[in-house]
């Protein structure tokens, strides 16, 4: 699927994919509204249907963009060469709070719709890349017990999601950056127990 002609750049754009996905995210998509979506951006149908062919193909750009920020864009910001899991682990949570700070449900709707997403990425392209995530450039003889190491990924992909989604549960969905800073904070933070734990 071609999504080139549309400019994510755009602020009417970024407008309608912020109101989309909290339209997507807390509604079937059957049920899920244009006229929903353009209320709560501030735009016309008519600005909605000039950027979008219709609500499919919203749609399936949302799934295409959080695809696009979860495997491709994070794979360049990831630092391949630092050999801390636990670093990586954080880093990445960071990132995914860095697009709530932009779009406050786009990780509701990528929980809500992640089946969907398979369509937009090769499974073994998928396999390959958390293979990569978890194993390349990484030095695992920094564990106390080596023989705990899956116990410790579980315990530290948990405690970040759960992170996320506890603030989110919490905290008005308009939140202020500085909310999210204080969050990215907290990352730090864990960070700093976890490898006091498993270090």
């Amino acid at each position: 699927m071609d999504f080139s002609h549309i400019d994510i750049e755009n602020d009417k754009v970024k407008k309608i994919m912020k109101s989309a996905y909290e339209v997507f995210a807390l509604n079937d998509l059957k049920k899920a509204s244009t006229n929903e979506i353009v209320k709560r951006a501030g735009v016309s149908r008519g600005i909605l249907y000039h950027y979008f062919k219709d609500k499919e193909e919203l749609f399936n750009f949302l799934i295409y963009y959080s695809v696009e920020k979860g495997i491709l864009e994070l794979d360049q910001r990831i630092q391949w060469d630092d050999d801390d899991l636990i670093r990586r682990i954080c880093d990445i949570s960071k990132y995914r709070l860095e697009f709530i700070k932009e779009y406050p449900y786009g990780l509701e709707f990528s929980e809500k719709y992640g089946a969907q997403m398979s369509g937009f990425v090769d499974k073994k392209v998928l396999a390959e890349w958390r293979e990569k995530f978890y194993h390349q450039g990484i030095d695992y003889s920094k564990f106390k017990d080596e023989s705990m190491i899956d116990h410790a990924i579980h315990m530290m992909r948990w405690t970040y999601k759960g992170l996320s989604f506890e603030f989110l549960r919490t905290e008005e969905k308009d939140m202020d950056s500085s909310s999210i800073d204080q969050l990215i904070q907290e990352c730090e933070d864990y960070y700093q127990v976890f490898v006091s734990l498993f270090y």
